[in-house]
């Protein structure tokens, strides 16, 4: 296999360049474990991917530098979800980054003020679209949205326990401002926790399963 050929080539050049024999043993390692896991494949030689990886690994032979290495491993290891038909993680951080970022955005108002969302819309769009690319830039974007999402799901779970705490004052109060029964009060307060706990579920999911699966993106 010709990507299997070409990062022993990178292996036994490695000697030549000019890094730490600390990054050099993690190079190597990385490379070896590249090596073992492709070996062991199946791979249609004219799979588009494939092919990509064979031209990059090409590239970076004749220029031969610690960059351009580091950046080929990530190629090479994120194409190992391809090749091995394990996309579906990809899905999973996808749809949860998603639910997240819509309940941040339902949620947030209420006790962080609507400009807090606002400011948020486009670190959320360029995740939502980095994640569709597999971008690494995206995931970081992803990532950085999820400690609020949690914030807000810790903030709404802790201002409800104060409100059930309080009996009916607080529903009665709340109920007159927003002009309803205080059963649909009851009713519209109560899903909002749920969602605030659910927030808080996907949060923290998303971030899991980001950083476990960090290497699916390049």
């Amino acid at each position: 296999m010709q990507i299997v050929a070409i990062l022993k080539s990178l292996n036994d050049k490695l000697i030549k360049l000019q890094i730490s024999d600390k990054k050099k043993r993690v190079y190597v390692k990385e490379i070896e474990n590249l090596i073992d896991r492709y070996a062991k494949l199946d791979i249609d030689t004219k799979n588009e991917v494939y092919q990509s990886l064979v031209r990059k690994g090409k590239e970076v032979q004749k220029n031969l530098n610690a960059l351009e290495i580091e950046n080929y491993l990530r190629y090479c290891q994120a194409a190992l979800y391809d090749f091995e038909g394990n996309l579906k993680p990809l899905s999973h951080i996808f749809r949860a980054f998603l639910l997240t970022s819509i309940l941040f955005m339902i949620l947030a108002p209420q006790f962080l003020g609507p400009i807090l969302p606002l400011v948020f819309i486009l670190p959320i769009f360029l995740g939502i679209k980095g994640l569709k690319k597999r971008s690494s830039t995206g995931l970081t974007l992803a990532l950085s949205v999820l400690p609020i999402g949690l914030l807000t799901s810790v903030i709404w779970i802790k201002n409800s326990i104060l409100a059930f705490n309080e009996g009916n004052v607080f529903f009665e109060e709340l109920a007159k401002v927003y002009k309803l029964s205080l059963s649909a009060t009851k009713g519209i307060f109560t899903t909002f926790v749920i969602l605030s706990i659910l927030l808080g579920f996907a949060s923290i999911y998303t971030f899991i399963m980001g950083v476990r699966h960090k290497k699916m993106f390049v």
